[in-house]
């Protein structure tokens, strides 16, 4: 399952430093495993309008932001405060559950 990770900008910063969104990262790369391909999308928010992934995680300072085709996509919002703490259980869940049965 592909999975993109879009931050947040405003006045042209990112709102969530780097190493952070790594970490998060990689937290949900070791817990979800090798069916899933977690990635940053780094022009924020691109993927979701040209469709690249199955779910988007999306900062939910962004969700104004975001069109009503962008918003018609799967989406999981995700704060600060799961960033800075790694707060990954509920993302891991949610994401389990979509996961196709084989």
């Amino acid at each position: 399952m592909q999975v993109k990770i879009i931050t947040s900008v405003v006045a042209g910063q990112a709102t969530i430093a780097p190493a952070k969104i790594e970490a998060f990262m990689d937290a949900l790369n070791e817990q979800l495993g090798k069916d899933y391909e977690i990635s940053l999308d780094a022009d924020y928010g691109q993927s979701l309008t040209e469709h690249q992934a199955d779910v988007y995680l999306v900062d939910f300072a962004s969700r104004a932001n975001l069109s009503a085709d962008q918003k018609a996509q799967m989406i999981m919002f995700y704060s600060d405060e799961d960033v800075d703490n790694l707060l990954i259980g509920r993302f891991v869940d949610m994401l389990q559950q979509l996961a196709p049965q084989k």
